[in-house]
Parts: structure tokens; C-alpha cells; sequence
């Protein structure tokens, strides 16, 4: 004789929800902290695994995109107006650079050409005699 054992059940949660029928949806509510609750819970305190982004409103949406965009204007504008700074410091710098090269090009002509002659004064007010033309040629006897 051949005996089976009975079959097993599919492992299924138990039934939570009372048998007897009351017309009151009062019973099935919980209270939690003292309120009397418009959650509803089935008795467990489990807590729903994963992150849940917030819920965001269309208004809130498009007035975010609208304050961005602006920022957005705000830094391009100020983009614009540093480099149009930079442009014009440039060129300020390069007219200064060709105007001192201009003026120490024109200081040593005018030192070339008043330099010996205050050379001359001066040595002539501290009692030195002129020797004459410094292209002497020397004459070597043997």
C-alpha cells in the first residue's frame, strides 16, 4: 500500500482582514501617535524600501525654469561685458607700451645730443683743459 501525504499549500500570507462585517470603516483605522489617523495601515509598521524622488508641481517646474533662465541671461550678460573690458584694457595697455617706447626712443636722441656738450661744461667748471680730438695717431720711433 502506497500512502501520500497531503498536499502543501503555496506559502501565502494569512488573511489580516476580520471576518466579521461591520458597516463602520472606523474599525479598520488605526490610531497613530494619539490622531485619529486618516492613514490606513494593515498592522505593519514596515517602511517601503527605495528612494522616492519628490513631488514637484508644474508651477513649480516652469517658475524654476524661468528663474534659471534669467540667472542665465544675468551670466551671459555679465560674460559679455567682461570680455568687452578685457578688449578695451588690451588696447589701453597697447597704446601705453607704443607711447613709453616713444618717449625713451626720443630721451636717448636728446641725451645724444646735449650729452657731450653738458659733458664738456662740467668738466670745463671743474678745471679740466681740453685735450683736443681724441683721434691722435701715435708715432713709434725705433
Amino acid at each position: 500500500m502506497h500512502i501520500k501525504s497531503p498536499m502543501k499549500k503555496d506559502k501565502v500570507k494569512k488573511n489580516r482582514r476580520s471576518n466579521n462585517k461591520k458597516s463602520s470603516r472606523s474599525s479598520n483605522r488605526i490610531l497613530i501617535n494619539g490622531s485619529n489617523g486618516n492613514k490606513r495601515t494593515n498592522g505593519s509598521t514596515k517602511k517601503k524600501k527605495g528612494i522616492s524622488l519628490p513631488k514637484l508641481k508644474p508651477w513649480k517646474v516652469i517658475a524654476g525654469a524661468i528663474v534659471l533662465g534669467l540667472l542665465g541671461i544675468v551670466y551671459l550678460n555679465h560674460v559679455f561685458a567682461t570680455q568687452e573690458l578685457l578688449r578695451e584694457v588690451n588696447q589701453l595697455e597697447a597704446e601705453y607700451n607704443r607711447v613709453q617706447r616713444m618717449h625713451t626712443d626720443y630721451k636717448l636722441i636728446y641725451d645724444r645730443i646735449i650729452g657731450p656738450a653738458e659733458i664738456y661744461e662740467n668738466a670745463q667748471e671743474a678745471g679740466f683743459i681740453n685735450g683736443g680730438p681724441a683721434e691722435k695717431v701715435i708715432e713709434v720711433e725705433k
